[in-house]
C-alpha cells in the first residue's frame, strides 16, 4: 500500500468512521480538511497583510475622498467591497467588478463646475505605471487617463455617483496587498525552470491551489513563444496540506506520460512554484491515484529537482569578484591576484564576462596589428587557451547564456552576435535577427537572464526587455521587446541580473544612481543611496555581492538594500578598475 493511498484515501476514511463511534481520540483526524477551505490549514495560512483600506469619513472633502475610494480599491474581496462604500447606490450598480486594474502613482483633481449643495463634478488626471491582468501579470507602461468623476453628498456624506468603467488602485496600497509570486515553467530545452511572476492578493488563503490553476494555463504574454509546460489545460490539479501539516498533497488527474524525465519535469515546476511563494514540502505528488514517481513515495523535495534552477551553476561554483586593471584582469581577495594566462597580465582589456559558474571567459581586448590598433573578442575555458573570434572598433560587454557555451556580443555596426564555443572547433558566429525590435536599438549594454529566455538590453538610455527565441533550424532572434519604465528623468547606463526574477540598474539620477527592480518592472527599490556617485556606468551582480563602478571607485553594497556603498579595498589604488563577475 503506498503511503500517498493512506494518507489521502484510506487515513480520512478511518477518521470518519472513528468520529461516527464517537469514542475515540480526535488527534489522529484534526489535520485533515473538512468544511473549511483545506489551504487556511497548516503552512498554507498566509501572513496578515498590514495595509487597512480606508473608510468613508463624514466631512472628508471631495478629492480626498476620492484619493481613499483608489486606495481602498487595492482590495479586492467579495467583488472589492471596500472601495464600494465610496459609492452610492446608482454607482454601485454602474461600476463593474473588473479583473484588469490599471496601477497608479500620481493622481490630481480639479473641480469643473460650480459645486451645488449636494453635488459636484471633477475632472480627474491619473497618471499609471502599469497594468495588471486577470493572470496576475504586470506590463510595465507609462500612461496618463483623464475623466470625469460626479459626487453626491447623501446624509452630509460624500459619495461618488459615476466613476469610470475600469479599476484604478492607488500605487502603495497596491504594493502593501499584493506580493509577486512565479509559476515556472520551462525553456525550450527542457533543461531550466523559467519563472513567470504574477502579482496575487497577499491575504488569499487559496494561494496554492491558485498558483496550480495558474500554472496549467498559458504563460504571461511575452513568453507564450520561448516556454514550455508538461502541463496542459485539461489537467486538473487539487492541493491539500499534508497529514499533520507535514508538507503538501497534490493531486493531478487527466495527466499521461510515460517518460521518466517529463515526470521529474513537471515535479520541478511544481516544487518550484510552491518554494519560490514560500509554502514548502516534502511534495507527495501523485497522478490519478498513484506516485507520480514510486522512487519519491515519500516526497519530492527541492534537492530532487535542483538542477533545474537557472541559478543552479551559480550558486554550485560561484564566481567571485574579478576586476580589469592597468595590469590585467585580477581576481580580487584582500589583495589583487593575477588570474592564470594571458589574461593576468594583459594591458589591454577593456570588457569581460565569465560564464556562469565560471568555466568560460569571454574578453574584449586591445590588439595591435602592424601599425592598426584593434579590438579583439577572444573566448574560451578559464585558464586555458582563448580562441579569438571577432575583430572591430566597437565591442558591447559580452554576457553568457546559462549553458556556459553561448556568448552574445554586440559589434560596431550594431549587430547582436551569438558565438558559439566548439571543443576542438572554431566558434560558431550567428547573428542574431532583431528585425521584431521597434526601430533599431543601439544596445549600449545587454545581459541574458540566468534562464536564457529574457534578454535585458539598454537602448537610449532606456531599460528594454525582450525574450530570446531559439528557432530549429539554428537561428537566434530577440522578440516580444517591452520597455520597462524607470524614472522620466532616468538615463540607464549599465545592468545586471542579480538572479532570474531581479535586475540591478546604474543610473545618471544623483538621488538614485542604483536600483533594484523586479523584471516585469512593477517594483523598484534605490539601492543604498550613501557614499555612491552618479553616474554608475558599470555594475556587476550575483546572489553573493552588488558591485559597481561610479564616478570614483569600485563600490560594494554592504547590509542589503538599505544599507550603504563601500569602497573595495583592494581597488582602492586601482584608478578606473572594472568589477566583473558573471553572466
Amino acid at each position: 500500500m503506498s503511503n500517498h493511498f493512506y494518507r489521502t484515501k484510506l487515513l480520512p476514511l478511518l477518521c470518519a468512521l472513528l468520529l461516527l463511534g464517537g469514542t475515540v481520540s480526535l488527534n489522529a483526524c484534526t489535520a485533515i480538511p473538512s468544511d473549511t477551505p483545506p489551504q487556511s490549514l497548516g503552512q498554507f495560512r498566509r501572513m496578515p497583510i498590514t495595509f487597512h483600506p480606508p473608510k468613508p469619513q463624514p466631512g472628508r472633502s471631495p478629492d480626498l475622498l476620492l484619493r481613499d475610494f483608489i486606495r481602498a480599491a487595492a482590495v479586492p474581496t467579495d467583488q472589492h467591497a471596500a472601495a464600494r462604500l465610496f459609492l452610492t447606490s446608482k454607482g454601485n450598480e454602474e461600476w463593474k467588478n473588473h479583473t484588469t486594474f490599471k496601477v497608479v502613482d500620481r493622481v490630481d483633481v480639479n473641480t469643473i463646475a460650480t459645486p451645488t449643495t449636494d453635488s459636484l463634478v471633477m475632472q480627474v488626471r491619473a497618471r499609471s505605471m502599469g497594468e495588471v491582468d486577470k493572470q496576475g501579470s504586470f506590463r510595465s507602461h507609462i500612461s496618463t487617463s483623464t475623466f470625469q468623476v460626479k459626487m453626491r453628498r447623501i446624509n452630509r456624506q460624500w459619495l461618488i455617483d459615476c466613476f469610470p468603467d475600469e479599476l484604478l488602485v492607488d500605487k502603495e496600497a497596491f504594493m502593501s496587498t499584493y506580493e509577486s509570486q512565479s509559476v515556472y515553467y520551462l525553456d525550450s530545452t527542457g533543461s531550466r525552470v523559467v519563472p513567470d511572476p504574477r502579482w496575487l492578493y497577499a491575504q488569499n488563503n487559496r494561494l496554492p491551489t491558485m498558483l496550480m490553476q495558474l500554472l496549467v494555463q498559458e504563460p504571461s504574454p511575452q513568453l507564450r513563444t520561448v516556454v514550455n509546460s508538461e502541463l496542459s489545460p485539461s489537467v486538473h490539479i487539487s492541493v491539500v496540506p499534508g497529514i499533520q501539516g507535514n508538507g503538501v498533497d497534490v493531486e493531478i488527474s487527466n495527466y499521461h506520460s510515460t517518460s521518466e524525465t517529463a515526470r521529474q519535469r513537471l515535479a520541478a515546476q511544481i516544487i518550484f512554484t510552491f518554494e519560490r511563494a514560500r509554502i514548502h514540502g516534502p511534495f507527495y505528488i501523485s497522478v490519478n491515484g498513484s506516485p507520480l514517481d514510486p522512487n519519491h513515495r515519500d516526497g519530492w523535495t527541492p534537492a530532487d529537482v535542483i538542477h533545474y534552477d537557472p541559478m543552479f551553476a551559480t550558486h554550485k561554483n560561484p564566481v567571485h569578484l574579478h576586476a580589469i586593471t592597468s595590469d590585467g584582469l585580477m581576481k580580487v581577495t584582500s589583495n589583487l591576484e593575477p588570474v592564470k594566462g594571458p589574461l593576468g597580465h594583459s594591458q589591454g582589456i577593456h570588457a569581460a564576462a565569465f560564464s556562469r559558474g565560471g568555466g568560460m571567459i569571454g574578453v574584449v581586448e586591445e590588439v595591435r596589428h602592424k601599425q592598426h590598433t584593434a579590438l579583439e573578442v577572444k573566448m574560451g575555458p578559464v585558464g586555458g587557451p582563448l580562441v579569438s573570434v571577432m575583430r572591430g572598433s566597437r565591442f558591447s560587454r559580452p554576457t553568457w547564456e546559462p549553458t556556459g557555451q553561448d556568448m552574445w556580443i554586440v559589434s560596431g555596426d550594431g549587430q547582436l552576435n551569438r558565438i558559439t564555443w566548439q571543443n576542438g572547433r572554431p566558434p560558431l558566429v550567428t547573428r542574431v535577427n532583431t528585425h521584431d525590435l521597434s526601430n533599431k536599438p543601439d544596445f549600449s549594454t545587454l545581459a541574458i537572464s540566468p534562464d536564457g529566455v529574457r534578454m535585458a538590453y539598454i537602448s537610449g538610455g532606456k531599460l528594454f526587455i525582450a525574450t530570446v527565441y531559439n528557432g530549429r533550424n539554428g537561428d537566434v532572434a530577440l522578440k516580444n521587446p517591452r520597455r520597462i519604465y524607470v524614472s522620466g528623468d532616468e538615463v540607464v547606463l549599465s545592468l545586471a541580473w542579480r538572479t532570474a526574477t531581479t535586475l540591478i540598474v546604474g543610473g545618471s539620477l544623483t538621488d538614485q544612481p542604483v536600483l533594484m527592480m523586479s523584471v516585469d518592472g512593477a517594483s523598484i527599490t534605490p539601492l543604498g543611496v550613501r557614499n555612491v556617485t552618479a553616474p554608475v556606468s558599470v555594475v556587476v551582480a550575483n546572489p553573493s555581492g552588488v558591485y559597481v563602478q561610479d564616478s570614483r571607485d569600485v563600490m560594494r553594497l554592504e547590509q542589503g538594500s538599505e544599507g550603504f556603498w563601500q569602497d573595495v579595498p583592494a581597488l582602492v589604488n586601482s584608478s578606473h578598475a572594472i568589477p566583473v563577475l558573471e553572466g
